[in-house]
């Protein structure tokens, strides 16, 4: 049985009707997650333990994404050059990664030497001296 082919109309009436109870649902999740809230803190001051995970997780949706943060001072590239630049024989990652870190470079990542390791391969800045170790180019 061949399926019926709905016109722009009908297929922009349900798409609306979708969205408006999408819309209801979330005013609904809203006032529920808002009455937890609110037990949590009774429950909180009457000292009985909130499981905060649960918790986490009923929050509310976050609508945006998460903005990365930049660094202050310049680029990782900028970082190395100058520790680099104060070496006055090649390095090995590892203290390129202290030294940077040092000179006030902020980074969250799990692998930070990763990210210093492909800065240093992948920039023609950048010389390679021996295994692991780097220096600038003349």
């Amino acid at each position: 049985m061949p399926r019926r082919v709905m016109s722009i109309q009908e297929l922009r009436r349900a798409l609306a009707a979708k969205e408006r109870e999408a819309q209801k649902l979330q005013r609904q999740r809203t006032k529920l997650a808002d009455r937890l809230d609110v037990i949590d803190g009774k429950l909180e001051v009457l000292g009985s333990v909130v499981d905060i995970g649960a918790a986490k997780k009923r929050g509310r949706p976050k609508a945006t994404r998460r903005r990365r943060r930049r660094a202050r001072g310049g680029s990782l590239v900028q970082y190395i050059s100058r520790a680099l630049a104060k070496a006055p024989e090649p390095v090995r990652v590892k203290n390129i990664m202290k030294a940077v870190q040092a000179a006030g470079y902020k980074s969250s990542s799990k692998d930070f030497y990763s990210l210093v390791a492909a800065a240093l391969r992948d920039t023609d800045q950048f010389k390679r001296t021996g295994r692991g170790l780097y220096t600038l180019k003349k």
